[in-house]
């Protein structure tokens, strides 16, 4: 017995050695890239960031908004109880790990088959936020709770809560409780309620879904586990945990940001031009707070005039200058229902919009805006695209076409020119994504930014030459001191400069007399295009006057059609008439650029002129036009050539009787771009 005694202590003593010699090296294993605590002050902060708008005037802060962080001491009660019964009940009686928990989540999470629940104490998760990466993965765990070892030696459990609050990210930009509490409810966290402090405490969980500004039930819901939480925890009684569910919580206070989504733009470009801030700085940005303002007034002003713009429409809109330099950026109706992006990331078709490429390309293979193209019915394939309602209108000059926004011309105009070159007149102005080189090219059905497309217009209005979009233009100390400047990137000549005004002329009669003229601004020879696809999925106008680019994009974000056939939204209405009011408002009254007037080249009169001259009264024959220099216009809107003849030939529904007729064929509604059945 004594023998089977000492032989079972003596290998119970060898197994216990080298468990204990297996967990040393697994300890030193994982130890061996740890941070040290002791670094815990020296490691990066989120420092305040303020953002000007043009004018100087601060728009909004990021990062820690308020450097002071909290003090435990200083907070009420039940701000310190809302968190730690929601967080990590027994934060002030464990370790730094709590067993009880990791095996009570390892329950739970075994019979679901999935992760519900985790065991992280506060004392970890402020480890892990603060020293360690996100993955999920034995290492990571392991260091977790060394480092919870060893942040539980070094700090009280004050001073361990106190800088889990003031790092710990609640949302809406704000990192940190002092931050959070004036976010949301605008006060100190030494003033919070017993409702508030439930509401912030919540949000960790989860702080996208939480969101109060964003999700306002599912945040009082919240709020009221945690409140049903504090009294489970014996911090609250009955009584009072049973008023506060059954009342409102707590009410917001918010401190709005007037352009969210632009300023989400900016903190993404601070990121890749500046880096992570090291100390509070402010930004001064290109972006107009005014023009926001009025064109979100006029937005809301016509979805409650206009019942075609319903509330499932989204928009996305931007004003940039030519140098690039970004005014105004608008990537959805309500950035509190919805912080995506479309401006930015939305890949939608641009339709019709892209029709100016095949012409640009077009007049670099040698055409000019007047001479004649076809308009009459086109057969690739299987695939028969239309024009709006059927017409054709037989032989018509390019510059008529385009204005018109005709598939059938357009389709004529590319297959002469080459889906090759219009793919690389598109590709050299910018055309970012795919370009697939079917037949339907022209017609816009290749996927593009609402961004990318404003990018791709900024040689039109900048005498052909490109440049980038930025919006900032420096970055200053909290004390004044210069830390960034914006470099002048130079530009490069995209289309030369006679090409340029050809086609700069055949944009401004879009505008002046064709599908775009609910875009026309007072006082400015505006030009551009408008877009729709096939069913009003999307409807765009895309333009500029003055030196300033603009597009704005309308479409729902599960691509279904925006109203009916007869009553639908196109690039003609409702965008067009957003783009006129983002463009007088971003425009600020400036002066028109002057732009050199397209003169038609001295040509013999050829068959087709003949042809054109004995359709009208006068017998007459036209006489050759004079070669002219190209004459400085500025302040007014090109008159349409009314004593150049075209040859109307209509193929399909009845012909119209006269000029008026022609031009409300296109005023009511463009081009619906379809995808090929091949």
């Amino acid at each position: 017995m004594l023998r089977f005694t000492g032989g079972f202590l003596y290998h119970a003593s060898f197994v216990a050695f080298l468990g204990f010699v297996a967990a040393v090296a697994a300890l030193l294993h994982f130890s061996r890239d740890l941070p040290s605590v002791s670094a815990l002050d020296e490691r990066k902060v989120q420092h305040q960031i303020t953002l000007l708008d043009i004018d100087g005037n601060v728009i909004t802060h990021y990062g820690n908004i308020h450097s002071k962080g909290v003090v435990i001491a200083d907070l009420p009660p039940h701000v310190v109880q809302a968190f730690v019964a929601t967080e990590d009940r027994n934060f002030y009686h464990h370790l730094g790990i709590n067993p009880l928990a990791i095996g009570r989540a390892l329950i739970v999470n075994v019979r679901s088959g999935d992760i519900r629940q985790g065991g992280s104490t506060i004392t970890q998760q402020f480890a892990k936020n603060a020293f360690l990466t996100p993955e999920k993965t034995m290492k990571r765990k392991i260091q977790e709770m060394l480092l919870a070892f060893r942040l539980e030696t070094a700090y009280s459990k004050d001073e361990i809560l106190a800088l889990y609050l003031n790092s710990v990210y609640f949302g809406a930009g704000a990192y940190g409780l002092r931050a959070a509490s004036h976010r949301y409810f605008d006060k100190k966290p030494e003033d919070l309620s017993v409702g508030e402090a439930a509401m912030l405490a919540g949000l960790l969980k989860a702080p996208s879904r939480y969101s109060p500004s964003a999700s306002p039930d599912a945040a009082r819901d919240r709020a009221r586990v945690v409140i049903r939480a504090m009294h489970d925890a014996g911090y609250l009684s009955r009584e009072t945990m049973e008023t506060l569910v059954n009342g409102p919580v707590a009410r917001l206070n918010m401190q709005s940001n007037p352009v969210p989504y632009a300023t989400d733009y900016v903190m993404a470009e601070l990121q890749d031009v500046f880096g992570a801030a090291r100390q509070d700085i402010v930004v001064h940005t290109t972006l107009d707070v005014a023009a926001h303002l009025r064109m979100k007034d006029f937005v809301e002003q016509l979805s409650q005039t206009d019942r075609r713009f319903t509330e499932d429409i989204q928009i996305a809109a931007i004003a940039m200058e030519r140098t690039g330099a970004i005014r105004l950026l608008i990537g959805g109706r309500d950035y509190e229902t919805s912080q995506y992006n479309r401006a930015l990331n939305a890949q939608r078709q641009p339709g019709s919009a892209f029709k100016p490429f095949v012409y640009l390309a077009a007049l670099e293979a040698g055409m000019q805006p007047d001479d004649v193209v076809l308009d009459t019915p086109v057969q690739i394939g299987n695939w028969q695209p239309t024009n709006y309602k059927d017409r054709y209108y037989g032989s018509i000059e390019m510059q008529e076409a385009m204005a018109r926004s005709l598939n059938a011309a357009v389709l004529h105009v590319q297959e002469e020119t080459g889906r090759e070159r219009v793919i690389a007149t598109a590709r050299r102005l910018g055309f970012r994504g795919k370009l697939d080189p079917g037949a339907a090219l022209a017609l816009g059905v290749n996927e593009t930014t609402p961004l990318a497309l404003t990018g791709t217009y900024l040689p039109f209005a900048n005498d052909g030459r490109d440049a980038q979009p930025f919006s900032i233009t420096s970055v200053y100390s909290k004390s004044g001191k210069l830390l960034y400047a914006r470099e002048i990137t130079p530009s490069r000549q995209l289309i030369d400069p006679v090409t340029h005004t050809a086609i700069a002329h055949m944009l401004r009669q879009v505008v002046s007399r064709g599908s775009g003229v609910a875009a026309r601004i007072s006082g400015y020879a505006a030009a551009g295009k408008t877009g729709t696809t096939q069913d009003s999925r999307d409807a765009w106008f895309v333009g500029y006057a003055a030196g300033l680019v603009g597009t704005v994009w309308l479409g729902k974000d599960d691509y279904t059609p925006m109203g009916t056939e007869a009553d639908a939204v196109s690039g003609s209405n409702i965008p067009a008439q957003i783009w006129r009011e983002m463009m007088s408002a971003s425009l600020r009254g400036r002066p028109d650029i002057p732009y050199k007037e397209w003169q038609p080249p001295v040509r013999a009169p050829g068959l087709m002129r003949w042809l054109e001259q004995m359709m009208r009264s006068d017998p007459e024959p036209a006489p050759v036009m004079a070669d002219r220099a190209p004459v400085l216009v500025t302040g007014q809107v090109l008159p349409a050539p009314e004593n150049r003849p075209v040859a109307l030939q209509l193929v399909g529904e009845q012909a119209p009787q006269s000029m008026d007729d022609l031009l409300a064929d296109v005023m009511g509604a463009d081009e619906q771009g379809q995808r090929p059945d091949i």
